[in-house]
C-alpha cells in the first residue's frame, strides 16, 4: 500500500515541470521506505545483493550501542555534575569503584528516571538539529545539482552528534553540520567524492571556530553556567582546593600536561602517594637529600614528608636541590598520576566501560567493540585499516615509553612525562577507539587497496600518538590524523597501483 502510493507520488512529480526538481526529494523518501530501483553509477560501490542504503544501515545498527551509550552516561554525569550536592558527588565516586556500586547508585531512590531524561534531552536535540540541518543542505543540492540525496548521510548525520561534547550549545551544532557538509563534500561533488570524512570536518571547524567551547571545562549538562556553579558550591562546600577539587577535566585534558612537567616529577610524587619506586628513585633521593639537608628539615625519608613539604620539594629550585617545577603545575602532575595509576574515577574499569566525561559517543570502549565486531562479521568495515591502526598506536605509544626510560640523562628522568604512560592506557582515553571503528574505516575517504589500507590505518595510529605527546596545543590527535590521512589515501593507492602493475609485468 504505501509502496503504491510512493511510487505514485514520484511519478506525479516527475511529470509536472514546475515539480520536477524536488523529485530527488519524493524518491529519497521512497529509496528510504524501500529498496532503489537503479543501480549506483558512483563509488561506494558494493560488490553484493545488498544496495549503497542497507550498507549504510548496518553503519548505524553499529553506532546504536555507543548512541545508547551517549544517552546513558551523559544522562548520569549531567545528573550528578548539575546537582550542586557535594555528597551526591562523593556517593557517586566511591560507588564508581565497582559495578555493583555503581548500579546501586543509579537505582537508588528513583535516580534511573531523572538520569534518563537528562540524556534524552542531552543526546536528542543534537541529533534532531544534525539532520535536519544537514538533511536540509543535502536536499538543497540535490535540486540545484539535479542529483539524487544520497543514503550517506544517514551516517554522516549520526556520527556528527556522536564526537560533540554534551555542552555544546545548539547554534553551533547548525553551523557545524553546514559547514561541514557544504565544503567538506557538496562542493567535491557529494557522496563518494569527497576526499575527507564529512562528520570530523564538520568537528574540525567547531575544533577550530571555538576552541573554548570544544575543549572547555564542561563536559556535561546541557548549560555551561549551570554546571559551572554547581561545581563550585560542590567545592565551596566540602573546602576543596587544587588536585583534591572536582572538575569537569576529561581524562585527555589530564593527559595533555605541559612539557615542564618530567618524568622525575610524576615518579616523586607517585612515590610519596602510592609508595611506587622506579628505576629512577635513587636519583630522586639524591635530590630529595641534598635539598633536605640544606633546609635544616629533620625528615629524612621522602614518604614521611606532608603535602606541603612535597610540594616544596618538588618545586623548589635546583641550587637548593629541588625538582623545579613550577607551582601552577604541581597540581596537574597530582592529576596526571590519578590518570595514570587508575585513581578514583580514572580506573581502568571506568574508563573502559564508559563512567567518564567525554564526547556523547566516545566514551565506552566496551560498545566501540561490540560495533566493530558487526562491521567485521559484515564485512562492511575494514580490518586491514582497524589492525593497522592498533599497531600503529601500539608501536608508537611503544616506542615512546622505550625512549622515556633509555634515552636522556639519569636514566630518562628528566624527559616529558607524558612519554611514560602506559601504552594500552592510550586505548582508554580519548576517542581512538571510536576513531578505529567508525571514522578510519569510512569507505569513501579511506585508500581501496589492500596493502594501501594497511599503510593507511598505521599512520593514523602512529600519528595520534605523536600529537598526543609532542604537540602542546592538541591534547587529542585522532581528527586531525584521519583527516591528513584522508588527503594522502589516493597518494597510497596510485603508488600501491603502480608497484602491483610492475611486478605483474616482471612476472610475464
Amino acid at each position: 500500500m504505501l509502496k503504491k502510493i510512493l511510487e505514485k507520488q514520484v511519478e506525479w512529480v516527475e511529470k509536472k515541470p514546475k515539480l520536477k526538481k524536488f523529485a530527488p526529494l519524493v524518491r529519497a523518501i521512497d529509496t528510504f521506505c524501500f529498496e532503489p530501483k537503479i543501480n549506483t553509477k558512483h563509488p561506494p560501490f558494493i560488490r553484493d545483493a545488498v544496495d549503497l542504503k542497507r550498507w549504510m544501515i548496518i553503519v548505524v545498527f553499529a553506532l546504536i550501542p555507543c548512541t545508547i551509550m551517549a544517552i546513558w552516561n551523559s544522562g548520569v554525569q549531567a545528573y550528578v555534575y548539575s546537582s550542586g550536592n557535594y555528597l551526591l558527588m562523593k556517593e557517586f565516586i566511591e560507588a564508581s569503584s565497582s559495578f555493583s556500586g555503581y548500579f546501586s547508585f543509579i537505582f537508588e531512590n528513583g535516580r534511573i528516571v531523572s538520569i534518563i531524561k537528562e540524556g534524552l534531552l542531552s543526546f536528542l536535540p543534537v541529533l534532531l538539529i544534525s539532520y535536519a540541518v544537514g538533511g536540509l543542505w543535502e536536499f538543497i543540492f540535490a535540486v540545484v545539482k539535479g542529483h539524487e540525496i544520497s543514503e550517506g548521510f544517514l551516517v554522516s548525520g549520526l556520527l556528527y552528534p556522536l564526537i560533540l561534547p554534551p555542552s555544546l550549545p545548539y547554534w553551533m551544532v547548525a553551523v557545524g553540520v553546514s559547514l561541514g557538509i557544504v565544503i567538506g563534500k557538496e562542493v567535491f561533488g557529494g557522496t563518494g567524492m569527497n576526499i575527507l570524512n564529512p562528520a570530523l570536518t564538520c568537528r574540525t571547524f567547531l575544533y577550530f571556530g571555538f576552541p573554548a567551547y570544544m575543549t572547555g571545562e564542561i563536559w556535561a549538562g546541557r548549560d555551561n553556567y549551570t554546571v559551572s556553579q554547581s561545581i563550585m558550591q560542590m567545592n565551596a562546600q566540602a573546602n576543596l582546593s587544587g588536585a583534591d577539587a572536582i572538575s569537569q577535566e576529561t581524562s585527555l585534558a589530564i593527559f595533555n600536561l605541559p612539557g615542564e612537567v618530567k618524568r622525575i616529577h610524576i615518579d616523586t610524587i607517585a612515590n610519596h602517594h602510592l609508595g611506587i619506586k622506579t628505576e629512577i628513585f635513587p636519583y630522586i633521593n639524591n635530590y630529595f637529600q641534598k635539598w633536605s639537608s640544606g633546609i635544616s628539615n629533620t625528615v629524612r625519608n621522602l614518604s614521611d614528608l606532608t603535602l606541603d613539604q612535597l610540594r616544596e620539594f618538588v618545586t623548589a629550585p635546583f641550587e637548593q636541590g629541588g625538582l623545579g617545577l613550577a607551582v601552577d603545575n604541581f597540581p596537574l602532575a597530582e592529576k596526571f598520576i590519578q590518570l595514570k595509576y587508575g585513581l578514583n574515577l580514572f580506573s581502568d574499569g571506568n574508563l573502559f566501560w564508559g563512567n567518564k566525561l567525554g564526547s556523547f559517543g566516545e566514551v565506552s570502549i566496551f560498545f566501540c567493540i561490540i560495533g566493530m565486531l558487526l562491521l567485521l562479521i559484515t564485512r562492511v568495515g575494514s580490518f586491514r585499516t582497524m589492525f593497522g591502526f592498533i599497531i600503529g598506536v601500539l608501536a608508537a605509544s611503544l616506542l615512546a615509553s622505550f625512549a622515556s626510560t633509555t634515552f636522556g640523562v639519569e636514566s630518562g628522568a628528566w624527559n616529558r612525562a607524558v612519554f611514560d604512560f602506559p601504552f594500552y592506557k592510550h586505548f582508554l582515553i580519548g576517542s581512538i577507539a571510536f576513531g578505529i571503528v567508525f571514522m578510519a574505516t569510512d569507505p569513501v575517504s579511506s585508500p581501496s587497496m589492500r596493502s594501501s589500507q594497511w599503510m593507511y590505518g598505521i599512520l593514523i595510529g602512529a600519528l595520534i600518538i605523536i600529537i598526543r605527546t609532542i604537540n602542546p596545543a592538541y591534547p587529542e590527535g585522532v581528527m586531525l590524523a584521519i583527516l591528513f590521512a584522508n588527503v594522502f589515501a589516493p597518494l597510497f593507492d596510485f603508488y600501491n597501483v603502480r608497484i602491483y602493475r610492475r611486478k605483474k609485468r616482471v612476472l610475464l
